[in-house]
């Protein structure tokens, strides 16, 4: 859970304003007239009125100075027999009011009608305080080390793999269900996958063998290593693998005749297949005799 502290507030005069001035004083004051002041880079406005007076106010803001729109007040205090929030200030209605100026350029109090006697408007404003959010640790099956650790690291846990995101996105650290951080290349160990040569070999064919299925949408096959050796066959042959049946080819090599000893290959940068698409190995000559053992290791990813 979030926990918000902020600083006391800081207590302003509304930049320009005029801070206390007469509404009317022993006299008529006609609808429309006002006490203004200007109120940018301040959030909220107290309204005090004090005086003996006749007639109801309003409190209106404007952006452009020009359209002034009527504005609700919270009266914090006032001689009302009964009040609540509202756009009127009621006639002799007396106390102090509070209202958000956030956004507007200037503040008024206005003459709904003809004001009489003495009505004393006083304005002031203040800045909205800076607010600070401190993170602290939730509960959960860890809740034990709550007071040993005050911002832990946290991140979701993966035990498939998961889909691809977009660039600029946010992501969650990866953790294994032990809680441990994935620390090893590529993905958690569940994403790996191995492919083992079927008994006997591949043997005088151009048949193409699925090593790995395709993924789900988005996920995407890597190949990070092979291991291919081959008896001496009775016609030289090409292997390949592809991307998808009978798709582009991601690696080839050549066995002659004489066969090949037993050959490791590591991909520095992984083999990338398609997404949701199979990869398949194929000798594409038929060796005639003889057998191409073949097998990979890699991971899905997005």
């Amino acid at each position: 859970m979030p926990t918000t502290i902020s600083p006391p507030a800081e207590n302003i005069l509304a930049r320009g304003s005029i801070t206390t001035q007469n509404l009317v004083s022993a006299g008529v004051a006609t609808a429309g007239s006002a006490v203004e002041i200007n109120c940018e880079g301040v959030s909220t406005i107290k309204v005090q009125v004090t005086g003996t007076y006749t007639g109801a106010l309003s409190p209106q803001g404007t952006v452009d100075g020009v359209t002034w729109v009527t504005l609700i007040y919270f009266g914090i205090f006032s001689n009302a027999a009964t009040w609540a929030v509202s756009s009127t200030i009621a006639s002799a209605a007396t106390g102090i009011f509070a209202l958000q100026a956030g956004g507007f350029t200037k503040i008024r109090i206005t003459a709904l009608a003809a004001v009489t006697g003495t009505a004393v408007v006083t304005i002031n404003g203040g800045r909205q305080p800076q607010t600070y959010v401190q993170i602290v640790q939730g509960t959960g099956n860890d809740a034990a080390s709550i007071g040993t650790i005050p911002i832990p690291v946290s991140g979701a846990v993966r035990t498939t793999a998961a889909a691809a995101l977009t660039s600029g996105v946010g992501a969650y650290l990866p953790l294994t269900s032990g809680r441990q951080v994935i620390q090893k290349p590529y993905g958690p160990g569940e994403t790996d996958w191995v492919y083992a040569a079927a008994t006997g070999g591949i043997t005088n064919t151009t048949t193409a063998v699925t090593i790995k299925a395709a993924g789900a949408a988005s996920v995407r096959n890597y190949v990070t290593g092979i291991d291919i050796m081959a008896q001496a066959l009775g016609a030289a042959t090409e292997v390949a693998i592809r991307d998808g049946a009978g798709g582009a080819v991601l690696w080839r090599t050549y066995i002659g005749t004489g066969g090949q000893i037993l050959t490791h290959v590591n991909f520095p940068t992984p083999l990338k297949g398609t997404a949701a698409t199979l990869l398949e190995v194929v000798t594409l000559t038929a060796s005639v005799t003889g057998a191409v053992f073949f097998n990979a290791q890699g991971y899905q990813g997005g």
